[in-house]
């Protein structure tokens, strides 16, 4: 005679299966992350072999991040796009782990479908090209989508000779494998949008040092004297080599705090443009002399190690001051 299983033991078998799945699926998931995490290292690494071939051929000089051709009436070319000729594939700029699939350019052309990339649902929702004023048939030269986001204090926005900001030569910069190049960017509508409403600025460059009081800093023009002495934007709290929440984490914190608004607005800083953490609290980043590293967010603020450039390269090397002592960073 065939013994079947009873209610009871049927209940317990399913409440067994009930308990491994709540065990394993964390585990899965972390595996998951892991895995896109090696990936966008990947990524990151390819970046900057590029930008390696890239500086032998233009005698060691990084490009600037947007200019203008003809001298701001053409095309806005991005520096991903110069990065093009020693890459060939655009989709290395899309990270595995970004949510949204990569920004599209700021104004991009919609007569092709922005070159069959498309556009994330929130940017579509408006016409980044009539925000920008640009005149008809003219458009941002960048990857059709984009997750990394330049450090402008390499990578300046030298629109057109009317900027005073310079382009910077490698051999300028203090200490090339411990200060950031690219940085992830942040996936988020409101760090990313200009205002309500407004463009995406998915081309533009973002610092990690501000005026004086820890003010925002633009970084096309020179700074004046009352913007200076240029300081680290710093972090506060219990511990600041973990991300935790944004409370209690000085200027940076206030700045990322925009990632949880559901509305625009908050912080002007532009470090809005890059990601709180795509990976257990850090992220992957190219540094200057073209390698990739992970490092734990809210450590590339610490001014002992302050990755994010001792000096505003991009706007004649003004010196980055602890802004707790008032000296420069060493």
């Amino acid at each position: 005679m065939r013994k079947a299983f009873t209610l009871i033991e049927l209940l317990v078998v399913i409440a067994i299966i009930a308990i491994l799945a709540a065990i394993l699926f964390p585990v899965f998931a972390q595996a998951k992350m892991a895995a896109k995490k090696t990936s966008d290292l990947n990524n990151t690494k390819q970046i900057g072999i590029a930008m390696q071939i890239y500086l032998a051929d233009f005698d060691d000089t990084y490009m600037p991040s947007n200019h203008r051709e003809d001298d701001f009436s053409g095309n806005e070319v991005h520096w991903s796009w110069m990065l093009m000729p020693y890459m060939k594939n655009e989709r290395i700029f899309v990270s595995p782990a970004d949510s949204i699939g990569g920004w599209a350019p700021g104004c991009a052309d919609r007569t092709n479908n922005n070159r069959g990339f498309g556009e994330p649902g929130m940017q579509a929702a408006v016409d980044g090209c009539a925000l920008q004023g640009y005149l008809p048939n003219v458009y941002t030269k960048q990857v059709g989508r984009i997750s990394y986001v330049a450090n402008q204090s390499i990578i300046g926005r030298k629109r057109s000779s009317a900027d005073t900001s310079n382009v910077v030569s490698s051999t300028a910069i203090d200490g090339v494998s411990s200060t950031i190049l690219v940085a992830p960017a942040t996936e988020k509508q409101f760090c990313m949008q200009a205002s309500t409403g407004g463009e995406f600025r998915s081309y533009r460059p973002a610092f990690g040092i501000g005026r004086s009081g820890q003010r925002d800093l633009s970084g096309s023009s020179l700074p004046t004297a009352g913007d200076l002495p240029l300081e680290a934007l710093t972090v506060t709290g219990n511990d600041a080599n973990q991300l935790g929440k944004f409370v209690g984490k000085g200027t940076v914190g206030a700045v990322f705090s925009c990632e949880l608004r559901s509305t625009n607005g908050g912080s002007t800083h532009t470090l809005r443009y890059t990601n709180s953490g795509r990976f257990d609290q850090g992220n992957n980043y190219v540094m200057a002399d073209t390698s990739a590293k992970f490092r734990t967010t809210m450590s590339t603020f610490n001014v002992d190690n302050f990755l994010w450039g001792k000096a505003a390269y991009s706007l004649g090397g003004l010196p980055v001051n602890n802004p707790a002592t008032g000296q420069p960073l060493q």
